[in-house]
Formats: C-alpha cells, structure tokens, sequence
C-alpha cells in the first residue's frame, strides 16, 4: 500500500508511482486549442446551414379576431332584401316605423344608394342608431317636389323625452323633413333629414307647469310629483325637492 508522508499538513513525498502533470502553461495552452477547435466546427455548420425562409411582416389588415368554430368559415354578410314602396311619402313612413320597431333591416333596404354606400352594411347602419333619438311614433304629412326628382315629406315624429347630462335634450315631437327620390324603379330615403323642429310649449307655460309640480311637493305627493318631471333625476341639491314635504307652507313659482 503506498504511503504518504506529511508534514504541517501538506503532502512531502509519496512512495506510489507519480503521474505525470501538466504546467499551467501547457493547460492554457490546451484550452485555447479546444476553444478554438469549437469555435471552427460552429462556423462550419453555420455555413453549412440553408438559409431561413423571410418571416413575413405582421399586417393589421389581415388580422381577424372573430372566432369561428373549427372547421367552419365566417358568414358571408346577408344582402339586404329590397323593400318596395308606392310613393315617397310611403317610403318615408315605412323607413321610420322600421325605426320605430328597430327593424333596422328593413330601413336599411329604405336607403338610397349613396347612404348605404356610407353605412355598407346593415351591421354599420344599427350601429350608427345609437346618436339618434328613438322613435315612438310617426305621422307622415304632405309632400313637394325638389330638386333632381327628389320628393321632401314632412313627418310628426315623436320620441321618449328625456334630459341627459351628455346629450342634452331630447324633445318628444319634432318636425323633420326627409327627402326621397326613385333609384332603380323604387323609392329610396336618405339616411339623414332635410331638417329637424323640435316642437316645445311655449315659455310662458312653463311657471304654471313649475307650480303644480311643486304643490304636489307640498302634499308629500311624490308620485304625483315624479310623473310631471322630464327624468327621474333632477339636477341640483336633494335637499330641495324634498323642501316643500318638509317645511309645508305655501310655495310659489314665478
């Protein structure tokens, strides 16, 4: 068994057979040598190597982020069926009773051509309803000639009132004017009126209106109350609309 001699702890001779050792020297060297060994083989490959196809370039007109079942296709939009009417007057009176009814199909049909060339799809044309007061009811009037062929109806139409802090008012009547003319053998609306009146009482009404609003206050009637307002929220301090129930006494608008 061999056998080592030591002296404060490091090794001094050994009586085993001494392997053969290489200078720090000779191990640098030896290290480049692989390294640089390794670094030819990797160019050799990469020469080697076919070159990549292009990556295509990303296009957002190409993106489609509707989702469609596996093995299915996007529906093609359907064509809007053609809706035949007598007369401008009648055109009108069906494009906004379709309104009316939200069958925004069937208005969409109504339109002349260069409105459904704004809206393109029936899709484009619900969703343009959205910054148009509703329809609730349509009355249509007389008619005249204008120009180029045009017919100009003029329609009562009457929408749900309200008070939006955004949109303002919306009035319950308004007087609008819409032209129609003939493409194709039939009558076609333009999406938008010619004009539009709202109709509103006249001012000198509006104190008497306050004070009966403001006498059913006085009697804690607050249903009473609620029907005369234009919305359901009024603008203001709370406090004051609940004032007359409160206090009592005699109130007076002016």
């Amino acid at each position: 068994m061999p056998r080592t001699e030591f002296h404060r702890g490091l090794p001094l001779r050994s009586s085993s057979p001494r392997t053969p050792r290489i200078s720090r020297r000779q191990a640098i060297a030896l290290g480049i040598g692989v390294a640089g060994l390794a670094f030819g083989i990797g160019v050799a490959a990469l020469a080697n190597r076919q070159p990549a196809a292009p990556r295509p370039t990303a296009s957002v007109q190409h993106l489609d982020l509707s989702y469609h079942p596996e093995g299915t296709q996007a529906p093609a939009a359907a064509p809007a069926r053609p809706v035949a009417a007598g007369s401008a007057a009648e055109a009108v009176q069906r494009f906004l009773r379709a309104n009316a009814k939200q069958d925004f199909a069937t208005s969409f049909a109504l339109l002349d051509q260069a409105s459904r060339k704004d809206y393109r799809t029936v899709a484009g044309w619900t969703a343009a309803q959205a910054d148009r007061p509703p329809v609730t009811g349509v009355a249509v009037g007389g008619a005249r000639r204008a120009g180029g062929g045009a017919v100009e109806v003029t329609a009562n139409v009457t929408h749900p009132a309200a008070v939006d802090p955004f949109a303002g008012l919306t009035p319950g009547r308004t007087v609008e004017v819409w032209r129609a003319h003939r493409e194709g053998g039939r009558w076609r609306v333009a999406a938008d009126p010619v004009s539009a009146r709202t109709l509103l009482p006249a001012d000198a009404a509006a104190p008497a209106a306050v004070q009966s609003w403001v006498d059913r206050l006085a009697r804690c009637d607050a249903g009473g109350a609620a029907g005369m307002q234009a919305a359901a929220e009024l603008y203001g301090p709370a406090d004051l609309a609940a004032a007359p129930c409160q206090q009592h006494g005699a109130w007076k608008a002016a």
